[in-house]
């Protein structure tokens, strides 16, 4: 059953979406339209349009505001409930920002917004079915991104660190390989797929499947496997879920995206030659060879951006591990990786309670997450900026956005918040 829903009324919540959701896609936009875009290597900045620098830093000032507004209003009747799982959310980023200032390194300020958001929507208290919102800018930007590679294709066409085009073998379209306000056709199939979710989330069954139909060509024409391969899983499981009986979509939601997590994990262990999979199994064999150095702690969340100073068989294209598991072990060590599995284990066990009441858009996310992270690296805590709108925002509200009654209509929701602590 999909969560249906009226006329959408401006508010907090839809404000927050589109804020968050800006911060990213507009300054990328407006760089493609006016500034340099090429492939860049690890540590090489490329030139950003100064007008595109000052739209990030004030709608990323915007943000914090809008949620500093809503902590601040909250803090006179603050949730007594899922305040269990607001610390296993915030856990792994003060984990991860302590030990990277203990060796003197700080965050960055977009490394600052995951723990504002994620209490702010604690408080909120949102309706899931305001992720259509989300749902309709994905389409949105997808169809930004198509256009670039039609009409203005020196930007939307991917182009290779010595400023030429190219035409990688791996290429699917005859088209090129479409990167639209990214820089790399990897990045937009991920960030795609993964709001493919929330796509499916748009109440209007026409809209709906035009949006789905606009994803899915863009995230063909990135030529990204990966995200291809995630995109069917994700699809997949949706249809798979709408078909299982009630009683068995809580277990068939652990099952589904259990396999996958478990096959994220078991792939970089084993053993790949170093050149499977465009040279994964080379980063893959450095980072667990890194991580054996530093077992407990890890290497920094800023690991690989010094990768090529120590490690120059890797050529300055590792920009992270290229795996959720790999990477998670190589810059935070076993102490990250616990306090990531918590987390994700309990948006796990929310996913599979939506499931349950016939809403299965944060289970089908988890699964294009877990298949994205597989090759890629699709969440970060202080990273990974371009993602955030598609990964932080669905996934906290699965976790703190108030369950339906079982088998109500519409999405109806309880009088009282039902707690997941």
């Amino acid at each position: 059953m999909l969560v249906t829903s009226r006329h959408f009324r401006p508010d907090v919540t839809v404000t927050l979406i589109v804020l968050v959701w800006a911060m990213y896609t507009t300054p990328r936009l407006v760089q493609s339209l006016t500034g340099v875009k090429r492939r860049a290597t690890v540590g090489d900045a490329l030139p950003m349009n100064p007008l595109a620098v000052k739209l990030e830093v004030l709608l990323l000032l915007l943000v914090f505001a809008l949620c500093a507004f809503v902590i601040l209003r909250g803090t006179a009747a603050l949730p007594t409930d899922r305040r269990m799982p607001l610390v296993l959310m915030l856990a792994p980023w003060v984990y991860v920002v302590v030990r990277d200032l203990y060796i003197d390194h700080v965050p960055t300020r977009g490394g600052m917004l995951y723990p504002v958001l994620v209490v702010a929507i604690w408080i909120l208290r949102p309706q899931l079915r305001k992720l259509a919102v989300l749902g309709y800018l994905v389409v949105l930007t997808a169809v930004m991104c198509i256009a670039l590679g039609v009409f203005l294709p020196e930007s939307g066409i991917f182009i290779s660190s010595a400023g030429t085009a190219v035409a990688p073998t791996k290429e699917i379209l005859p088209l090129g390989i479409l990167i639209g306000i990214f820089t790399d056709g990897n990045n937009l199939g991920q960030y795609l797929v993964l709001g493919l979710p929330s796509v499916m989330l748009i109440p209007r069954r026409v809209v709906r499947a035009a949006g789905i139909a606009v994803v899915l060509f863009a995230i063909v024409w990135t030529s990204s496997r990966s995200s291809l391969a995630a995109a069917a899983l994700a699809c997949g499981m949706w249809v798979l879920m709408t078909v299982t009986p009630s009683v068995l979509r809580r277990p068939m939601s652990w099952g589904l995206v259990g396999a996958t997590g478990a096959v994220m994990i078991w792939w970089p262990l084993s053993t790949p030659a170093d050149d499977a999979l465009t040279n994964r199994g080379a980063i893959w064999r450095h980072s667990l060879d890194a991580w054996g150095n530093t077992p407990w702690f890890g290497s920094g969340s800023n690991w690989y951006s010094v990768l090529p100073q120590h490690v120059g068989s890797l050529g300055g294209f590792a920009f992270h591990g290229h795996n959720q598991f790999v990477h998670t072990l190589a810059t935070g060590g076993l102490i990250f990786l616990f306090l990531v599995a918590a987390m994700f284990v309990t948006i796990a066990w929310a996913a599979s309670q939506w499931s349950a009441r016939g809403i299965f858009q944060p289970a089908s996310l988890l699964v294009a997450l877990f298949a994205s992270s597989t090759l890629e690296v699709s969440f970060g805590f202080v990273d990974r900026a371009f993602l955030l709108a598609v990964t932080v925002l669905p996934l906290m509200f699965a976790v703190f956005a108030t369950l339906p009654e079982h088998g109500s209509r519409r999405g109806h929701t309880k009088p009282r918040v039902e707690s997941t602590a």
